[in-house]
């Protein structure tokens, strides 16, 4: 193997790679920005014993689905099993893609009601091709002979529907629409999907809209089109040039249109081109004269009849006739977590915050979190629903080395938290109403909450009435160690449905990597059950995935120590920081106590980690090594600079992209 070494800061004298916290400039803002901060940043402790249940939904009965975990990436997966109540009934072929990709349908009522949700199918690549599932009879289907690659695109119109775009050996392209048939599958060659058009609200899909650019060219004239079913007649509704997006990290070439959404119980659409917000009629592709919105603006967001979006680091919204109305002054928006009916959630893996959508506390915004060495915010962010916002955040005792969770609601402007709690998911209501000012566009039927967690995420598995979402509900398990925060959640959290109660829930080990799916019923105490049971992975086996997770605070995504070893090179026509493979954090005791190595990561995010309770009260140095020995030394700090639980967290102080803190001199990086 080439030998690399450590790439030093130019200010460090000795061959250091970590230097101990001193204090921030940015920490001193925070602090200053907070002494401002409304009384509403005081946050109550529940600890409510009233239990509620749930009363059993009815509707379609549909077929549920699980698979194994692929360990060389995180959140997908590399089976499909379709099962009835738990039991398995087939298994697919190994899955190309990341995830089966899972559609709903409901039946819609006048003003924004629908009735009998239920999961009609799930799409998926495997072995060169495309398959469908019908959910309600396990029926597969296969789109034979295509040889292809493929991406979903989803479309939320009478329930979620998942489009499939596929790309054959040829170099064309063919659209697959839900519930389409094996022979039905539509050219698609040089056509990027954005929504699907109808005459009115209710009423059947007639056709699309779509980009067209024949020549793969963002930089020449591109068409937005309207196009029938059959995509054999295509309409030109306007044309648009390129420009520079933010693409992981750094900036691409992109469309200069973003298509924001549909306006609630209407055939019109919003998008935003050349600075110009336009009204789009679907039904017979004609748009309005543009209003005008600020250029450099970014993050644009329909909720409800209003835009949303980010300029100059705060928050902005702007009617459709032009008005527009300041939210935020702190300097502090990167972008969107999520919203509730008034608010607005904003932040990122540093800090969280929210303001109201009137515009009522532009000085004075809600603090939901700040992270610092021993506390955070961690999955998932977007749980804005209805009036209420879900959040977790987690503290560490340094002494003890407890890592405690707090299961949080901000509603009405007032923070509640349950101790020793997190959330993990939310499932709809079969009957509801569609909201379109929060994130998650259903009634909700139940909140997943897991309590009287141990250090890495396990405990009991509770169904939680989401009009009382921080009392008690039903124990339907309990899991040590397993985190029920896991990604592959996050992929189905917008449209779970349980099947006579059954949902499925994944979690991973945070000690051995395993992933494992979990069927739960809702509405049954003890029902918890382990479908898959996997075998603990063999390092190469998570060493060949794609990166992940660039940069982000190690207790975001884990529960235990952790960080992130770099190496600067070529990709992607650039030079940036990637992934290095094949290295390891070994951390050594002043006290000379048993040293401990890391495990290594799972996929190419997180690289490292370590039980908490390894590195309690202890001082240490810690020293990049080769995996593949555990001692041959590339670089290590100066002498024993660190200690105890207060440097956990190492991405904290060694971020990527300039967010360093507390005198850090560089990433962890190789090269």
């Amino acid at each position: 193997m080439k030998n690399k070494v450590i790439i030093l800061s130019s200010l460090l004298a000795s061959s250091m790679l970590f230097l101990g916290c001193n204090g921030d400039s940015n920490e001193k803002a925070i602090e200053s920005l907070n002494q401002s901060i409304s009384e509403a940043n005081s946050v109550n402790i529940v600890k409510n014993s009233t239990s509620y249940t749930l009363a059993p939904q009815a509707g379609t009965n549909f077929q549920t689905f699980f698979g194994n975990s692929k360990h060389s990436g995180l959140g997908s997966l590399s089976s499909l099993y379709t099962h009835n109540n738990g039991t398995s009934s087939s298994k697919s072929s190994t899955l190309d893609s990341r995830y089966p990709a899972m559609s709903t349908s409901f039946t819609y009522g006048a003003n924004s009601t629908y009735s009998d949700m239920y999961v009609s199918e799930i799409s998926y690549i495997a072995d060169n091709n495309a398959y469908a599932v019908d959910m309600t009879n396990g029926t597969k289907r296969e789109f034979a002979d295509l040889n292809v690659s493929g991406s979903h695109t989803k479309v939320n119109y009478l329930g979620a529907k998942q489009y499939l775009v596929i790309t054959k050996a040829d170099g064309t392209s063919s659209l697959i629409a839900p519930g389409a048939g094996v022979n039905d599958a539509v050219d698609f060659t040089n056509k990027t999907l954005q929504a699907v058009t109808y005459q009115t609200v209710g009423g059947a899909v007639d056709g699309y809209i779509v980009i067209n650019d024949d020549d793969h060219d963002y930089t020449t004239t591109n068409q937005l089109q309207k196009c029938d079913i059959s995509m054999s007649n295509c309409s030109t509704i306007a044309t648009f040039e390129s420009k520079m997006v933010p693409y992981h990290g750094s900036m691409k070439t992109g469309y200069d249109m973003d298509f924001l959404g549909d306006i609630a119980d209407s055939v019109d659409s919003i998008y935003i081109s050349d600075n110009m917000i336009f009204r789009l009629n679907k039904a017979n592709g004609t748009i309005s004269s543009g209003v005008p919105i600020a250029s450099g603006s970014m993050s644009h967001t329909l909720k409800g009849n209003e835009i949303y979006y980010v300029y100059g680091m705060n928050i902005y919204k702007t009617t459709l006739d032009g008005t527009v109305t300041q939210l935020s002054s702190d300097g502090l928006a990167m972008g969107f977590q999520a919203f509730t009916e008034d608010m607005v959630i904003y932040g990122g893996d540093s800090y969280m915050y929210a303001v109201a959508k009137d515009g009522s506390n532009k000085s004075t915004s809600i603090e939901i979190s700040v992270t610092t060495k021993l506390e955070g915010q961690k999955y998932p962010f977007d749980l804005g629903i209805g009036k209420q916002y879900l959040y977790t955040t987690y503290s560490v005792d340094p002494t003890s080395g407890k890592n405690t969770f707090y299961a949080c609601k901000l509603e009405d402007g007032k923070k509640e938290c349950k101790e020793d709690s997190y959330w993990s998911s939310v499932s709809a209501k079969r009957s509801g109403t569609l909201n379109y000012e929060s994130t998650y566009r259903y009634e909700p039927y139940a909140y997943i909450r897991v309590d009287a967690t141990d250090n890495y995420g396990g405990g009991a598995v509770k169904a939680i009435d989401p009009e009382n979402p921080l009392a008690d509900g039903i124990t339907m398990g309990s899991v040590d160690v397993f985190n029920f925060q896991s990604f592959v959640n996050s992929a189905y959290d917008d449209d779970m449905v349980d099947n006579n109660g059954t949902i499925i829930l994944y979690a991973k080990n945070d000690i051995d990597f395993r992933g494992d799916a979990f069927s739960v019923n809702l509405n049954v105490e003890n029902s918890l059950v382990n479908l898959t049971n996997e075998a603990v992975p063999e390092i190469d086996a998570m060493n060949e995935g794609g990166a992940h997770c660039h940069g982000r605070m190690c207790t975001v995504c884990h529960s235990f120590a952790g960080g992130k070893i770099y190496e600067y090179k070529m990709q992607w026509g650039k030079y940036d920081y990637f992934s290095a493979k094949d290295y390891t954090i070994k951390f050594e005791f002043k006290d000379e106590s048993e040293a401990v190595v890391a495990l290594i990561r799972k996929g190419e995010g997180e690289n490292f980690n370590v039980p908490l309770e390894s590195l309690t009260g202890k001082t240490f140095k810690a020293s990049v090594v080769s995996s593949k020995d555990n001692s041959s030394v590339a670089a290590e700090t100066a002498g024993y600079s660190h200690k105890g639980l207060e440097y956990f967290n190492c991405n904290y102080c060694h971020g990527r992209a300039g967010q360093l803190l507390h005198d850090a001199p560089n990433v962890i990086k190789i090269n």
